[in-house]
């Protein structure tokens, strides 16, 4: 079990390269773009190619900020708190997080797969938006398997205590 849960970790830390390489296209297409409009040339469909990056760029780094521990938390009261109650808050937290990303996960699938079975395109490049679809739910998925370490993390510190 452990093996497939580091499978994923390294799974997600390759995934979060290419989030990292796409975040810097993102950047580049759109001063292109800029520097474009300004004298008359936009890049057609830039806007639809950011959007749909930026998709992929937030569902990649999802496991990856988790695992490490990156998000933004309100900490001031969680700080204070006894160490058992804080390991019961992030269990729940956990749980709930898990639960909402499964099912997340399960209607990206069924969504992706409906507009597969559609044809349906973006508007200005006709993109496939299936595969966006999918690759947003791989991350969601990757991420999924990442709350579930967090969780086993979280009751071994708890049985160490």
């Amino acid at each position: 079990m452990f093996s497939i849960l580091k499978f994923f970790r390294w799974i997600s830390r390759k995934i979060m390269i290419i989030g990292g390489v796409l975040l810097v296209v993102m950047v580049a297409l759109t001063c292109c773009d800029i520097i474009g409009r300004m004298f008359g040339y936009p890049i057609f469909g830039a806007y639809e190619l950011v959007t749909f990056m930026a998709a992929v760029v937030v569902a990649v780094a999802l496991g990856e900020s988790h695992a490490d521990d990156r998000h933004v938390g309100v900490e001031i009261l969680y700080n204070k708190l006894p160490e058992k109650v804080r390991y019961i808050l992030d269990l729940v937290t956990n749980l709930l997080a898990l639960a909402l990303f499964l099912l997340v996960t399960w209607m990206m699938f069924l969504y992706g797969r409906s507009v597969m079975e559609s044809g349906e395109v973006s508007m200005n490049l006709e993109l496939p938006e299936y595969l966006l679809i999918f690759a947003v739910g791989v991350g969601f998925f990757i991420f999924s398997v990442i709350i579930i370490k967090t969780i086993i993390d979280t009751f071994n510190r708890m049985k160490e205590r």
